[in-house]
């Protein structure tokens, strides 16, 4: 891979991603998060794989043309009443001997030591290189730990309320493979979370009626688009581009835009009377992920 590559790609998907955020700042773009959440899908792609798009071509040698021999000087004319003389005698040159080399018929002179240097290209290389993976270990030990949070505190959900909302949302959104239902306890809000092995999370205290069965919702339809495959998508790009500012402002327009396209597939399914108490349900579970009611 090359640095100059590198550059280039993030050149361009800062200028895409530019546009992106300028698109869903006007009045049309506000409704268009679905298809802004494919472009993202796109220029993601792109950008989780630094190679040329075309294979170089391969260095051509120069072209060579075969010069005319030099014409030859004819001799000089000779006269009939020119005798040839004598041939001057070149005087001797002094030669330097050269040092006679040792007798021994193995003796290699040693050869000259050279001090390891490195050029800038490495040095923008192995700063690239610590960057990133400063970036993935970051990223990976959050993950444990969450994991191990999970493991300790998560449950299956027991309450028949939950799974007769959970079963029957699964069948109107037409899931044949459904994620896990748990039960976490310190947990705030609903969320769905896990890329292998999904799950939807519950919080203990407080999740019943209109409220749950709009959770619900909101959570399969972001199963059923398959967003945390673009969340993971995007954070493998922060992670190559992360000397790049425009990047992780990317991510968080990615994450705007999933919000926005998954609400608008939920309301899809639900009739006019009860937009409004699923928007509030949205904002309620935003308030308590954001500590501004206390919880």
């Amino acid at each position: 891979m090359s640095l100059l590559t590198l550059g280039g790609l993030t050149l361009g998907g800062s200028a895409a991603a530019v546009l992106l955020a300028l698109a869903g700042r006007t009045t049309w773009g506000r409704y268009g998060s679905k298809w802004r959440c494919w472009a993202w899908l796109a220029l993601c792609l792109r950008l989780a794989v630094p190679l040329p798009l075309m294979p170089q071509s391969e260095r051509r040698a120069p072209i060579q043309m075969d010069l005319p021999p030099a014409a030859a000087v004819p001799p000089a004319p000779v006269f009939p009443g020119d005798a040839p003389g004598p041939a001057p005698i070149p005087e001797p040159t002094p030669s330097v001997s050269a040092p006679e080399a040792p007798s021994c018929p193995d003796y290699q002179p040693p050869a000259p030591a050279r001090r390891p240097s490195l050029s800038s290209a490495q040095i923008a290389l192995g700063v690239w290189l610590l960057g990133a993976a400063a970036f993935l270990v970051r990223t990976g030990a959050a993950h444990l730990r969450f994991l191990r949070w999970l493991k300790r505190w998560a449950a299956p959900v027991t309450g028949g309320e939950a799974i007769a909302a959970f079963n029957q949302l699964g069948d109107r959104l037409g899931l044949d493979r459904r994620p896990r239902l748990l039960v976490c306890q310190g947990l705030k809000a609903p969320m769905l979370a896990g890329l292998l092995r999904p799950a939807i999370l519950l919080p203990q205290e407080g999740v019943s009626g209109e409220t749950l069965g709009f959770s619900l919702l909101h959570e399969l339809t972001h199963y059923r688009r398959r967003d945390v495959w673009l969340k993971t998508l995007a954070l493998w790009v922060n992670a190559l581009h992360w000397f790049n500012p425009l990047m992780w402002y990317m991510v968080r327009l990615v994450e705007r835009d999933i919000e926005l396209a998954c609400d608008e597939d939920a309301l899809r399914s639900l009739p006019k009377s009860d937009f409004a108490a699923y928007g509030q349900t949205i904002l309620d579970a935003v308030a308590r992920l954001q500590g501004k009611d206390g919880m």
